[in-house]
This record gives structure tokens, C-alpha cells and sequence, in this order.
């Protein structure tokens, strides 16, 4: 049985599976967007090729088809504006959600409704009991974001999240299946 997944968020977003098609689109949208996303995301770095992009894209596919993760397109208004997914633990039924959105979509709302989507499907759908978000501590967007969906901040690790030779810390955010 192949596994698929669509969810319409609202009249403005759909979350897509990641697929091959979405390549282009993805690639332009990072290199488009490398000044906002440069600080936080490993993917948008100079010289990004598309080869690299459709790695990434079968990476989340494949992860996908072994019930691990949860990779979607965030499709706002019919263009693709970033990607939320989730990696999947099973043995422990939990996830850990990621997300980044293009600088042009920053400021909609967009994330916030797609993530809190993404967070119902991993525990309705998916049988989580634990939904955590990791973000680096000077994110602050990031961080109001989870705190904005009912994250509790459980910790920080020191200087644990390295992207583009700058280690960060790292804030761990948590919600459980009761929190909600």
C-alpha cells in the first residue's frame, strides 16, 4: 500500500507530500531566500545546486514511504512558500517538528497554521504521544512561533546546533498529546 498525505489547512494553504515536481520550485525558493534562511536552515547555503535540492526532496520521500517522517510542501495560495515536516520516532511515539518558510511569506501567518496542522496529524493521525520543535535560541520568530502553539520550552543545549561554522544553542520545545 502506498502511503500519501494532503491536508488543506485553509482557504489559502495546502500541505503537500514532498514530491519530485516540487524540485525547482524548493531550489528557487532557498536561493531566493539564503539571507533569512542562511542562519538557521542547512540547506540554504550559496552554490545550492538542484541536484542537491532533489536530494533532499527523495531524502524526505524515502522517509516518508518508511513511516518516519513527514515531509510536506507548504503551498500558499497555489505557490510553494516552504516545507514543515517531522521526523517520526515510533518506538517512543514521538516527533520532532522542522519547518522553514521563503522570506517573501514571512509575516502571514502561514507557518503557524501549518505547523499547528502538522502537530493535530502527528498525534489524530499518527498516534504521537510527543511533538518537540528544536530551534536555535537567537531564532527568536521560531521560538514565539512554539510558544505561540502551546510549547513549553523544556531546555536549551549550549552551542549544539552548528550551521554555516556558527554553533547555536539550542532550545527543545515540547507538547504532549494532553497539552492540547
Amino acid at each position: 500500500m502506498t502511503r500519501t498525505f494532503a491536508s488543506r489547512v485553509d482557504d489559502d494553504i495546502e500541505l503537500v507530500l514532498l514530491d519530485h515536481h516540487h524540485t525547482d520550485a524548493i531550489h528557487a525558493l532557498v536561493l531566493s531566500s539564503l539571507d533569512h534562511l542562511r542562519p538557521w536552515e542547512e540547506i540554504a547555503r550559496p552554490g545550492l545546486t538542484r541536484e542537491e535540492t532533489l536530494e533532499y526532496v527523495t531524502a524526505g520521500q524515502r522517509s516518508w514511504a518508511e513511516g518516519r517522517a513527514l515531509p510536506s510542501a507548504v503551498v500558499y495560495r497555489g505557490e510553494i512558500a516552504g516545507v514543515v515536516g517531522a521526523r517520526i520516532t515510533r518506538e517512543v511515539d514521538k516527533a520532532q517538528i522542522g519547518y522553514w518558510l521563503g522570506s517573501a511569506y514571512q509575516g502571514l501567518g502561514i507557518m503557524a497554521r501549518s505547523v499547528r496542522a502538522v502537530v493535530q496529524t502527528l498525534f489524530d493521525d499518527e498516534g504521537m504521544h510527543r511533538v518537540e520543535l528544536r530551534t536555535a535560541a537567537d531564532n527568536q520568530r521560531s521560538r514565539a512561533l512554539a510558544e505561540r502553539l502551546g510549547f513549553t520550552l523544556e531546555g536549551t543545549l549550549r552551542e549544539a546546533y552548528p550551521i554555516d561554522g556558527v554553533r547555536h544553542d539550542l532550545c527543545i520545545y515540547g507538547l504532549l498529546r494532553n497539552d492540547r
